[in-house]
């Protein structure tokens, strides 16, 4: 629950207009998970999580709709903010990931119909956004 709504705070804060001028956009997450600790970040967050086939087919192909991450500063730290969603469905079909300032962690937020979160529940304290 606490995740879910450090999360929902991260959106919120990366749909602002001067949160997304104050921030560079970053690799899209497909990008991310070509690399060796992004990925096993990726795949230690959806460890014995019941996901869409959707997610796990990402993780395998790199193929679905994305956009470049975001920056954002939670706890006096830099964290990626990485996003996708289910081809043709985005709708109630989205996944919300961010990944720890060394990239070996990463927490999620899956939306389909409902929000659920993904990964360990331990997670950074308070969010704001990176300034420029």
């Amino acid at each position: 629950m606490m995740l879910r709504s450090l999360i929902l705070a991260l959106l919120l804060l990366g749909s602002a207009p001067a949160a997304n001028a104050a921030e560079a956009d970053g690799p899209y997450l497909f990008d991310l998970l070509k690399q060796p600790t992004y990925l096993a970040a990726w795949n230690g967050m959806l460890a014995g999580e019941q996901v869409p086939a959707w997610v796990g087919k990402y993780a395998k192909t790199f193929d679905g709709p994305s956009s470049p991450s975001k920056t954002v500063t939670v706890g006096g730290e830099s964290y990626l903010l990485g996003w996708v969603c289910k081809a043709h469905d985005c709708g109630d079909n989205q996944l919300h990931v961010l990944f720890s300032p060394d990239g070996k962690r990463a927490w999620g937020l899956l939306i389909t119909g409902q929000q659920r979160s993904l990964g360990n529940q331990t997670r950074p304290s308070k969010p704001r956004s990176k300034s420029a």
